[in-house]
């Protein structure tokens, strides 16, 4: 039976959907301070979290499950969990490494419909400029500098 669960960060409250410890769906919620108060939480979820945003865990071995998505956005998504701690890949460093390199927008699309956030990282893709570019929309990407700056500091 999938179930709702919430952890308080420093990003804000990141909401989180799962089953059987797999993960389905996460999301941050920047506004709502005290929104994790009814909400049915996974201990083994909650306690790599914590580990993540204190910085001693540089890897989730947490199960996911992509529920929905095209082959193509799987792919994107499978791809994005092999990205380290505290590294970047640019949008075409993705499409080359899925057999895709002209798909580089759909790249884009595919980590900005990604349903499971942090988790699985596309806050470490970035422009081939290097510049910061979307993070489930432009107006969110001052969360992926604080996720990347969080793991720059954590390799230090």
């Amino acid at each position: 039976m999938k179930k709702n669960g919430c952890y308080k960060s420093i990003i804000g409250s990141i909401i989180y959907v799962y089953e059987d410890h797999k993960l389905l769906k996460m999301r941050i919620d920047e506004e709502g301070e005290d929104i994790c108060e009814n909400y049915e939480n996974d201990s083994i979820i909650d306690i790599k979290l914590e580990k993540y945003f204190k910085g001693s865990l540089k890897e989730f071995d947490i199960d996911v499950l992509f529920e929905s998505g095209t082959d193509f956005q799987v792919s994107v998504w499978k791809e994005l969990l092999k990205i380290p701690y505290g590294e970047t890949r640019n949008y075409q460093e993705i499409a080359v490494s899925i057999g895709r390199p002209k798909a580089l927008r759909a790249v884009g699309q595919a980590c900005k419909k990604n349903p499971i956030g942090i988790v699985v990282p596309c806050h470490r893709v970035i422009g081939k400029d290097n510049k910061l570019t979307g993070y489930s929309g432009k107006n969110y990407i001052h969360l992926k500098k604080k996720l990347l700056d969080m793991e720059k500091a954590g390799l230090n």
